[in-house]
């Protein structure tokens, strides 16, 4: 007779679920002093324990019933790693409290288009990658004025810095722009300018091996979605990032219009390393004060041998920040470089 209730509790609960954006989700649970309850509007959450568990409800019945494919890919994208081991990391207390912040995001702003359309959220695009079949995935900020047509708009491809090891958990960098309060969004994802990507690339792996691996493969995803401006392609990074730019950057540079390196943790370049930038603009900016000022002093001095077309900048005062005026700056010189036929 209890199981009969329910699953006609759980029936009547899913039926009763209005389409996005007005959401509604039922916990159901035979304890005591835990009763049956379906919440309108924001989501309180008094336990973290099956945050994860309601989350990856939520956003599976979400994509059920989306018919929009960019918003459908998202949910799914939350559903598989809110609980992916594959990885190497168990579900940890830390992630549930997470997770119970994604859905409250969820039940609200986060399940409707023009969050993602207007504002600085970016959408998890998720993939299985030909390299080991674990799942990966990136960030994508659509551009201001995306109503999914032909316009060619810019893309700009940024890599992350390092965590020391923290961002190797795919939930931290997921869960991150995805609570009530924004956090961890850079300048490009407001100013929405063009596309805007940002591959996990397995966390804190410096873009080598399988990170390597998965910027390409993120590439190939993004471009089999989208048609961008050939001529004005961008990347660039901070940090353990700018060496990223530095690495990934050699690899195809027959596709970018300009690359940015603001404070590149770059080991042991070389002249012949910098001879392949010639045809492309560099900007570069980095702290006085900071440790690996002297190797970005070096990758200076190494790209004015090699005849590069580079700007670049010491900061004075500063250590290893990633300052919001210089992203600005860096944002603006990049607008203004386009690729010559």
């Amino acid at each position: 007779m209890k199981i009969i209730l329910m699953l006609t509790l759980i029936s009547l609960c899913f039926d009763s679920l209005s389409k996005v954006p007005s959401v509604q989700l039922c916990l159901l649970s035979t304890d005591e002093g835990y009763s049956n309850k379906i919440h309108n509007d924001a989501f309180e959450i008094t336990d973290t324990v099956n945050a994860t568990e309601e989350l990856i409800a939520l956003v599976n019945h979400l994509a059920k019933a989306e018919k929009n494919p960019l918003l459908k890919r998202h949910y799914k994208t939350l559903a598989v790693f809110a609980n992916d081991t594959t990885h190497g990391f168990l579900v940890s207390e830390s992630d549930q409290e997470q997770a119970a912040k994604v859905l409250e995001f969820m039940k609200n702003d986060g399940s409707t288009w023009e969050t993602y359309l207007n504002g600085p959220r970016p959408l998890m695009m998720s993939f299985k990658s030909h390299t080991d079949g674990k799942y990966s995935y990136y960030w994508l900020i659509l551009p201001k004025g995306f109503d999914g047509n032909e316009k060619e708009f810019p893309l700009y491809m940024e890599l992350h810095g390092s965590g020391g090891g923290s961002n190797d958990n795919p939930r931290k960098m997921l869960y991150m722009p995805l609570q009530p309060e924004v956090a961890g969004v850079t300048s490009q994802g407001y100013r929405k300018e063009g596309f805007y990507v940002y591959p996990w690339g397995r966390g804190d792996k410096w873009y080598r091996d399988t990170a390597e691996a998965d910027v390409f493969e993120v590439l190939n995803d993004f471009d089999k979605m989208f048609k961008t401006d050939s001529n004005k392609q961008y990347l660039y990074g901070f940090s353990m990032g700018g060496a990223g730019t530095f690495r990934i950057a050699q690899k195809s540079m027959e596709r970018w219009a300009a690359l940015g390196v603001y404070s590149g943790a770059m080991n042991d370049p070389t002249l012949e390393d910098a001879l392949k930038f010639k045809t492309t603009p560099v900007w570069m900016a980095w702290g006085e004060e900071e440790r690996i000022a002297e190797v970005n002093r070096l990758v200076r001095d190494l790209f004015i041998e090699a005849g590069v077309d580079l700007t670049w900048q010491e900061i004075e005062g500063v250590g290893h920040k990633y300052l919001g005026e210089y992203q600005e700056e860096l944002m603006d010189w990049l607008k203004s470089k386009k690729r010559e036929e």
